[in-house]
């Protein structure tokens, strides 16, 4: 059966005992720590918020109540629109774009000293884009709070899943890649130890853009169960797959050769809401024991989703 575990595994699942260390240490104000809670319980008891039918709010939510920012805005820098925000302080959005766009430092991330209501906070940003496109994610936070990890996972969310061709070749696994690996490394590890091969098969498919637009989020993430569903059909039992986009499936095959995969994917189909969607595909066998990942992700993955969007063709089987 398929393995839903994937990239954001029980992330909803958050510790609050650093906001309770700073408030009894008197690092946070309580003025700030009350709507803060008030906000957070807000929306996750309005069960039509958001953050349960639209993945970026969701992941951007929990991210910022993890990383206790006060308020986070994605800017579209060409037009000074706000696709996306959080945070008790929507008010601030025009002051925040300003703030980030006079600093015309070619850095693609900066921290700005903000002043409001008689205090100061820490504004930090993230440019971020592809080709012609130009955004900037800008988060509101205390003095002194180390937040940069969360801010680039927040923007890797972001390219990956609304930015799709905004991800470099070599930062696209990196922030957000840590727990996929530890899982799949335990996995794979007693198959190895034993001198038994893995292989690693890499789907790639069309994107579901289309699709979110016609019918929205919840019908597209339907579409992506059934997916990884009907990938299944031409798996083994003790074959697992895990969903690291709403584009890619990985697929974990222990004891098994790449030529065994290659022969169940030679003339293979896939389809979800009666839709045939077209992809590409990848094998990658693994003979001797590892640690980490990361270094052969280039290998598993061929880099499809990387050359598809730069226009250069991908050496890798189709469909």
């Amino acid at each position: 059966m398929a393995d839903r575990e994937g990239l954001y595994r029980d992330f909803h699942n958050i510790d609050l005992s650093h906001l309770k260390a700073m408030v009894r240490e008197n690092r946070i104000d309580e003025t700030v720590v009350r709507p803060l809670l008030a906000y957070w319980r807000r929306r996750i008891e309005d069960p039509n918020d958001a953050i349960y039918s639209r993945y970026m709010e969701y992941y951007l939510f929990f991210e910022a109540l993890r990383a206790l920012f006060l308020s986070v805005f994605v800017y579209d820098m060409k037009t000074g629109t706000v696709g996306h925000s959080y945070g008790i302080f929507p008010a601030l959005s025009p002051a925040v774009y300003a703030a980030v766009s006079a600093d015309t430092h070619s850095n693609d991330a900066g921290v700005i000293d903000f002043e409001h209501n008689g205090r100061n906070y820490s504004l930090h940003y993230l440019r971020s884009g592809y080709h012609d496109q130009e955004y900037t994610i800008a988060a509101l936070a205390l003095k002194d709070t180390a937040i940069t990890d969360n801010l680039r996972r927040l923007k890797y969310v972001f390219e990956r899943f609304y930015l799709p061709s905004g991800f470099s070749r070599d930062d696209r696994v990196t922030p957000l890649f840590t727990h996929t690996e530890n899982l799949v490394v335990e996995w794979i590890t007693p198959t190895l130890a034993r001198k038994q091969p893995v292989t690693f098969t890499y789907l790639y498919f069309e994107s579901l853009t289309k699709y979110v637009g016609l019918t929205g989020e919840f019908f597209a993430q339907e579409m992506l169960d059934e997916l990884q569903k009907d990938v299944h059909r031409i798996l083994k039992e003790t074959d697992r797959s895990i969903v690291l986009s709403t584009r890619e499936i990985l697929i974990v095959s222990l004891n098994c050769d790449e030529e065994v995969l290659r022969k169940r994917f030679s003339h293979a189909y896939f389809h979800a809401k009666s839709l045939l969607l077209s992809y590409q595909v990848n094998f990658f066998t693994l003979t001797s024991p590892v640690v980490e990942l990361h270094s052969l992700w280039n290998n598993i993955t061929a880099n499809i989703a990387y050359t598809r969007k730069a226009g250069t063709p991908a050496q890798v089987s189709a469909s």
